[in-house]
């Protein structure tokens, strides 16, 4: 058994949760959604000092409608030099799931870092260190942020530890092996309610470090799924801006259902075999270059010179190519192209002189894996629009998982927030596993392989929640989708959550069944139900009630387009209070105080609107005419 080590550093800076821009669902862009542009968005590194402008869709947005910094968990390489002071230098970014189409590049050139953070992953009898550091710099002008609003932890489920490795505010101990560094001395002085000498790692101030251990002990009922996240003072807040990860633990006894992607005898890297392009950020979509003969190109032509040559991550042709990881010929029998160039869409191969175009490139899909593990987070992002899952709202930037025919899919499902969610794969279904026997040593040392279910296709998980399952995906299994047949599993499947709402306002993504080598030239795209941008909850004909989601201190939609006579509904799914003030003559009264999600009055109705025009209106707890959080309906 092994000790292995992660290095984790908290760092604060702008998230998109809608990077593609689009909600393939209703065709929409993210600006009809929201009722806001894109922006551009400066990212930096702490780490290495890199800077660059992102142009966001929906960005995390405060009660002014301002951008805010997420709080992003990102990996680094252990330092190499022995006085470990290169630590947290050199980022080891690495997508969470390799196969998801829709996943941005997570190193300096993408999104620097990832949500959910780092997937710490070891197998039964492994012992976890993980050294984290706190680089929380969030200011409010000038000054930073309170000191209790930037200490953080980490806390995981599923491992033993002790109690001073629990990262539980306030009740973890100092730490009688780590002692305060002379270094450190200033920024551990700032903390409220600390003294002394050593360590806690329940409040870890900003600038300073802490080294977490964490033990499976070599207990079966350790494997499976899990989670780890800050838990210090402002948990809630910390949590719900991005704080959080993914903890898997491998069981090697289980053979059945086990799913472990990394390499033989490296524990902390992923086999090539099974990555996209062999690589961890790789995309599941590269470039086949067919014969074009030899036909001459203009200088002008030469501004394109190494544009990306695939396909937008949703697939759907509305967005400029993520950089393609390797350029092929012949689907990937030829060698690897450098020279290749973007005119009027189209992705041209270049001669040696870049003279004349011998070749034209086409996006293919990569061949899928034998299996793969496909780790999803449900939760919501505090002031970004829509329910997310892995950090990203909306079909078309939420996870669309590529498998083949015959891929053992392993599939990890994780819950945070204030909500239950279900987990939903369309065709596709499974068991839930659970131990052998029903005693205590029984159970204690199970690998928990057998059935304690019938098939399902939706299970219902909350907060904190975690499952784990193998979907077998041979040829013949009842599991797959489709049928017997080898090729009737192909295609693209919905997984999402089931809750109407969540479904509804972006907690969607899916599944992709493919062969390997298809063109990657679009997927299915939708329409906005009628008259109300997709959140209709009335019928053809007469009068609708239509319906507005309170989310995340945001109204969603944000804008609508009703008739005379229609109501509208709005829902609070936030834990805390809200309001409708009209702000245009004309408009119904004032709403009642709309309490948080799940108690009597988390729902009002508008009496029908009685004229037309546009009426704009606001919450009068987070928002003011025109700012905040505010909308508008247009009555016809």
């Amino acid at each position: 058994m092994a000790t292995l080590e992660y290095w984790i550093q908290l760092e604060n800076r702008p998230w998109d949760a809608s990077p593609n821009g689009r909600d393939r669902m209703t065709g929409q862009t993210l600006e009809a959604i929201t009722g806001k542009a894109p922006v551009p968005v400066l990212l930096t590194s702490p780490g290495t000092g890199v800077s660059a402008t992102r142009t966001m869709h929906n960005p995390l947005r405060d009660s002014n409608g301002d951008v805010k910094d997420a709080l992003i968990l990102r990996r680094y390489k252990p330092p190499a030099k022995a006085d470990g002071s290169d630590a947290w230098t050199v980022p080891d970014d690495r997508k969470v799931n390799p196969w998801d189409l829709n996943e941005p590049d997570p190193t300096d050139a993408g999104t620097m870092g990832t949500i959910p953070g780092p997937v710490i992953e070891c197998e039964v009898g492994d012992t976890v260190l993980v050294h984290f550091r706190n680089m929380d710099m969030r200011s409010m002008g000038q000054m930073p942020l309170p000191i209790e609003k930037r200490v953080h932890s980490l806390h995981t489920h599923g491992f033993a530890f002790e109690r001073a490795q629990d990262g539980a505010y306030p009740l973890s101990p100092p730490d009688p092996g780590q002692a305060v560094p002379p270094s450190e001395a200033s920024a551990w002085a700032g903390v409220p309610g600390f003294s002394g000498s050593l360590k806690q790692g329940d409040r870890v101030p900003p600038g300073g470090t802490f080294t977490y251990r964490w033990e499976t002990f070599g207990w079966p009922t350790t494997a499976g799924v899990w989670l780890y996240h800050d838990h210090s003072i402002c948990d809630m807040e910390n949590v719900e801006l991005g704080a959080i990860g993914i903890v898997v633990i491998h069981n090697p006894a289980d053979d059945q259902h086990e799913v472990d992607i990394r390499l033989p005898g490296d524990p902390t890297s992923p086999d090539p075999a099974l990555l996209p392009g062999g690589s961890p950020n790789g995309s599941p979509v590269a470039s086949s270059c067919l014969p074009l003969g030899d036909l001459p190109v203009l200088p002008h032509h030469l501004a394109g010179l190494g544009a990306p040559a695939a396909p937008g991550r949703q697939g759907n042709g509305h967005e400029p190519a993520p950089e393609a990881e390797h350029i092929e010929r012949d689907r990937g029998r030829g060698p690897k192209v450098e020279r290749v160039t973007r005119v009027g869409g189209l992705s041209l191969e270049l001669d040696e002189d870049l003279r004349r175009a011998s070749g034209i490139c086409l996006p293919v899909y990569q061949q899928p894996p034998s299996k793969a593990l496909y780790l999803q987070l449900f939760h919501a992002l505090n002031g970004a629009v829509g329910m997310t899952v892995n950090g990203r709202s909306f079909l078309g930037n939420t996870p669309t998982m590529i498998a083949g025919r015959d891929t053992r899919m392993r599939f990890g499902v994780v819950g945070m927030g204030s909500d239950t969610h279900t987990f939903h794969i369309h065709g596709h279904r499974w068991t839930v596993l659970g131990p052998d026997g029903a005693d205590p040593g029984t159970i204690q040392s199970s690998p928990e392989v057998a059935a304690v279910s019938q098939f399902e296709d939706t299970r219902v998980f909350g907060a904190a929640n975690s499952m784990a399952f193998t979907i077998d995906g041979a040829t013949g299994s009842f599991m797959r989708a489709g049928g017997p047949g080898e090729d009737q599993s192909i295609g693209e499947w919905h997984m999402h959550c089931h809750v109407l709402a969540h479904m509804m306002t972006g907690m969607m993504g899916s599944l992709l069944i493919i062969r390997g080598g298809e063109l990657a030239l679009g997927l299915p795209e939708g329409v906005p139900c009628a008259m109300d941008g997709g959140h209709n909850g009335g019928h053809n004909g007469g009068a609708q009630t239509h319906e507005v989601v309170m989310q995340n201190a945001q109204y969603v939609p944000s804008s609508m387009s009703i008739h005379v006579g229609d109501q509208v509904r709005f829902v609070n799914q936030d834990g805390f209070e809200h309001s409708v003030d009209w702000d245009t003559a004309g408009a119904p009264p004032n709403s009642p105080v709309i309490v948080g999600q799940g108690q009597p009055g988390d729902t009002y109705t508008t009496p029908p609107m009685a004229s037309a025009g546009t009426f704009a209106f606001h919450c009068r707890f987070h928002g003011a005419p025109g700012s905040g959080m505010n909308g508008s309906i247009t009555v016809a």
